[in-house]
């Protein structure tokens, strides 16, 4: 009961002193105003983990987030270089002109750029002309096929790697001769298992191959000059279909008899046209093992995730009824190490976001997608991308994988589908680019052949008429606005003659109606504009493909194939003019220049000025300033107590202890002391920085163990020597109370009003020296308004001329370290009067 006693009344002797004390503080202003920044500051770093809950994190990560969107025309006209204005004119329109012959092949494509370069030399008239740059840019990255192919023989090398999938050594016979495949060594192991006549036989109707001197050659190296003339004489001979097929199967099977001992190296490409286009036409890779190798990165993907969701082996259930099944051992060995949080949280927003766009694709091609059914999805989705990465190979051989594809009916039907999709494309494109390139040309509209006609075109005109319709929709936006002047006035000063365009500022200054092309460029048509371009696509297929094959496009497309002339119509259409305001101009100008930044295409020049997406703005490399300040506060102030309290305590405990005990002990700890004062704290920590990487931890730590050693021990020494000579503490010692309890229970509380005082002075003490430190680069630590101040520097944005022209890069950062410290100072100088009565007013 007195111990319960006790604790009352040492609770309500408390409550007294703080109700008395709180009165006193009340009066003092600086110290109210001190506490109130205080507790603003600290609602602000409360709220940001709540608040970092319902932002993008992609835009907003202090650290790592970037705004790539184009919220207005402001963006584009004060916030753009000339090079990115440019851009956001010519990609749209490339890209239609890259779709308008993207089924023509690899070397049609090459003969494109070829003449492209060319002509842009002749029109900036220099060496290194750059002018048609980004059309030539465009081309590469819409010309998806090639770029799928080279995904495509990445994964085929990893499945072909772990026999997941199955390779003949060679296609055709004539192979041995070529010596990328095959070597002189190989080819003796060969003649070990066939003998002259067999080889001769099957090479036959080669004869008049390149590859048949070399084997030859080889024929004379490993078995003697009389050899190769008999190899030449019976090579001449005429052999009948069956005993050259018997031949060449003998060779085929001493090959891959060859191949399992790994005496040649089986290696298959598929990354371009022509050996893509071999490995189908002599299914040197069997047709469902081309699909399977298209989705294997996609079923890792499905397997990933339904681990993330925690149905995984529902999902390796239903995948080990599928034909997919002798890949599930090899891609549950790719799947990402989960254990960390940080992987699970990257692989998950990587996936669903990848899910996401196949879902739409899917929606679009009218399929279903349903990660409940992975087989059918994938079986689907290997369709597709098949057709993808097939599209550009001639009409034969696209007919012969088609036809391959009836044991499969779900993957030829998205496959199907997916064509269709192209042809559409393409058929859209080639009438886009029949209107431009009629405009050019005074050829008869009958007899453009699109894309034929691209490789007699004066390309200096060609390219510049893509650029029309995107133009007139620019000007349209902004003529007679203060955006139109600054365009204008970014093209014109563009620093480099190598991409100088002063046709395009022209173009801009005399515009045109904006016209249906438009609706191309933004992909808001969906109509098919010429039925008769489409007829001539589907016709130039389906003339390769079987019967069968045949008789569907024949049925789905059989209004498209009988249509009659629409080409004139078609133009018609194209060239009529749209009707759009102004607003409505400038929306859709924002949209297209938006959807290239977001596909990293284009972007704005960083920093912002503060505007109503960016409140404060945003950094030389595009992170907002206001997320930055305020997840910087949580860390500002964990380290500004954290490096307190260590001082405090340490000051407090070694203080008391020297005042009680006094002799050497206080000798030491204040000559100690004495040292710390004279002791140059952030020279040490610069260097300490050199040996190691300091973070805010160990920076509050060592920042109060510099504090706690230091000033704060003399402070509290000498209270404690005038609390030491109490008559209570004679009569605890009386008592038989020992020295420890005497000071902890004795001097030390009446000592932690003053540390209290000194603890709000310190945390300003760390807060600066943190700043100090960040500045200059040398603390471990992701953000802290330090380090925003240290980005404007290095960046360049803090020399003469451009101080006050990017205010918002240093002032909010320095002004919110001045009020954050002001605060705790504020708050120091009205506890001073609480703890020692002689300064309070009278």
């Amino acid at each position: 009961m007195a111990n319960e006693s006790i604790t009352k009344i040492k609770i309500k002797l408390f409550l007294k002193n703080f109700k008395k004390n709180w009165e006193l503080f009340k009066e003092n202003k600086m110290g109210v105003f001190g506490l109130s920044i205080i507790i603003i500051f600290g609602l602000f770093a409360i709220s940001y983990p709540i608040a970092w809950q319902f932002v993008d994190h992609s835009i907003y990560n202090p650290v790592t987030g970037t705004d790539p969107r184009i919220h207005d025309i402001s963006y584009i006209s004060k916030y753009m270089s000339p090079q990115n204005v440019i851009k956001g004119i010519e990609i749209p329109p490339s890209i239609i002109f890259t779709y308008s012959f993207l089924d023509q092949g690899e070397e049609f494509k090459k003969q494109i750029e070829q003449r492209i370069d060319q002509a842009q030399r002749k029109f900036v008239n220099l060496d290194y002309a750059q002018a048609f740059r980004h059309v030539l840019d465009s081309i590469v990255d819409n010309y998806f096929p090639m770029k799928e192919r080279i995904r495509l023989q990445t994964q085929v090398n990893q499945l072909a790697e772990h026999e997941l999938i199955t390779i003949k050594p060679i296609a055709q016979v004539i192979e041995i001769g070529d010596r990328k495949k095959f070597s002189l060594t190989s080819f003796k192991k060969l003649l070990e298992n066939v003998d002259i006549e067999t080889l001769a036989s099957a090479l036959s109707p080669y004869k008049d191959e390149k590859e048949i001197s070399t084997i030859s050659l080889w024929i004379k190296i490993a078995s003697g000059k009389d050899k190769r003339e008999l190899f030449i004489e019976l090579l001449n001979k005429e052999y009948s279909n069956e005993e050259i097929k018997e031949a060449q199967n003998k060779i085929y099977k001493a090959i891959s008899t060859l191949a399992k001992e790994n005496i040649i190296d089986v290696q298959v490409s598929v990354s371009n046209q022509s050996d893509l286009e071999s490995t189908i036409e002599f299914e040197k890779i069997p047709t469902f093992d081309l699909a399977k190798a298209t989705v294997f990165n996609t079923l890792v993907d499905i397997l990933t995730l339904s681990k993330i969701n925690n149905n995984y082996d529902e999902t390796i259930k239903m995948l080990k009824s599928s034909k997919y099944e002798n890949l599930l051992d090899f891609a549950i060995s790719k799947i990402p190490d989960l254990n960390v949080t940080e992987n699970k949280e990257s692989n998950k927003n990587r996936i669903t976001k990848y899910f996401e766009e196949l879902s739409k694709e899917f929606s679009k091609l009218g399929l279903k997608f349903n990660l409940k059914e992975p087989a059918k999805l994938l079986d689907n989705l290997s369709g597709i991308n098949l057709a993808i990465i097939t599209f550009d190979l001639s009409p034969r051989i696209k007919a012969k994988l088609e036809d391959n594809l009836f044991d499969y009916p779900q993957i030829l039907e998205s496959f199907r589908k997916k064509q269709e999709n192209l042809f559409k494309i393409v058929a859209n494109s080639r009438a886009y680019m029949l209107s431009v390139v009629s405009k050019i040309t005074d050829i008869q509209l009958n007899i453009i052949e699109v894309p034929k006609i691209y490789l007699s075109l004066d390309f200096t005109k060609l390219i510049p008429a893509l650029d029309d319709p995107m133009i007139n929709l620019l000007a349209l936006a902004t003529y007679n606005t203060k955006h139109f002047d600054l365009i204008v006035e970014n093209l014109e000063s563009a620093g480099d003659a190598n991409y100088r365009r002063i046709d395009i500022v022209e173009k801009l200054k005399n515009h045109s109606p904006v016209t249906n092309h438009i609706k191309l460029l933004t992909n808001s048509e969906d109509k098919i504009i010429s039925k008769t371009i489409l007829s001539q696509i589907i016709k130039e297929y389906t003339n390769n493909l079987s019967e069968n094959s045949r008789k569907y496009w024949e049925e789905k497309y059989s209004d498209i194939l009988t249509s009659s002339n629409d080409l004139k119509e078609a133009l018609n259409y194209l060239n009529q003019p749209l009707n759009l305001s102004e607003k409505e101009a400038k929306e859709l100008v924002v949209s297209i220049y938006n959807d290239l930044a977001l596909a990293s295409k284009l972007g704005i020049q960083h920093p912002l000025p503060p505007n109503r997406w960016h409140i404060l703005g945003t950094d030389p490399g595009g992170r907002d300033i206001f997320m930055q300040l305020w997840r910087s506060t949580p860390s500002e102030f964990m380290l500004g107590f954290l490096a307190a309290i260590i001082t405090v305590t340490i000051g407090t405990i070694i203080g008391t202890t020297a005042a009680y005990y006094g002799g050497l002990i206080d000798t030491f700890f204040m000559r100690l002391a004495d040292l710390m004062l004279l002791f140059p704290g952030i020279a040490f920590l610069i260097v300490l920085s050199g040996f190691f990487k300091l973070n805010l931890f160990w920076l509050a730590l060592i920042l109060g163990l510099l504090g706690g050693f230091g000033g704060i021990t003399l402070v509290i020494k000498a209270q404690a020597l005038t609390i030491k000579v109490k008559p209570y503490i004679e009569a605890a010692k009386v008592a038989g109370a020992s020295n420890r309890y005497i000071i902890f229970n004795h001097i030390i509380p009446n000592v932690m009003p003053l540390s209290f005082l000194y603890m709000m002075f310190n945390v300003t003490g760390a807060v600066f020296s943190e700043a100090s430190l960040s500045f200059f680069g040398l603390l471990r630590i992701r953000i802290s308004w330090g380090i925003m101040i240290n980005t404007a520097w290095t960046s360049g944005y803090l020399s003469s001329g451009n101080i006050g022209s990017y205010w918002w890069l240093w002032v909010p950062a320095g002004l919110i370290i001045t009020i954050f410290c002001s605060g705790f100072y504020f708050l120091g100088r009205g506890l001073e009067e609480i703890v020692n009565p002689r300064l309070r007013k009278r």
